[in-house]
């Protein structure tokens, strides 16, 4: 099981950005999976992007639960696997945009940014937390 998913990975990162996930769901199209096995991994994939999602707001895996999600999803289903692709690249140039104006800004405005980053973070952590508190009845 963990050669199989290290196989994959490796296709994966070898693949061209914005058809690798296209080329997976082709790959495995004639893997001969039934009806249940597919619905069950469309099912698997839903509730770990549904749990990237929650984790999303504190530190954590989040995206690596969205990621494994869309992943298992997009093995099943050809426009998940379009929608992927399509993503990928949208969210590449994204990075890279980002990278470059965060190289470009002063230092001031780094720190600005970070220290703005975390009292947001921790306003939402403490808003998570009055929350379940709160639903909690305690």
């Amino acid at each position: 099981m963990r050669e199989k998913f290290k196989q994959t990975w490796r296709r994966l990162k070898a693949g061209n950005p914005g058809q690798r996930f296209q080329q997976e769901f082709r790959r495995r199209r004639g893997a001969g999976r039934s009806r249940i096995q597919k619905a069950l991994l469309i099912v698997g994939g839903v509730l770990l992007m549904a749990a990237g999602f929650l984790l999303l707001f504190i530190p954590g895996p989040g995206l690596v639960f969205l990621f494994a999600g869309g992943f298992m999803i997009a093995q099943q289903s050809l426009v998940a696997a379009r929608a992927l692709d399509w993503s990928e690249i949208r969210l590449r140039k994204l990075l890279a945009w980002s990278l470059c104006a965060w190289r470009r800004s002063s230092t001031i405005l780094q720190v600005l940014v970070v220290v703005v980053a975390v009292v947001v973070l921790g306003a939402v952590g403490l808003g998570v937390f009055k929350l379940l508190d709160y639903s909690s009845g305690i």
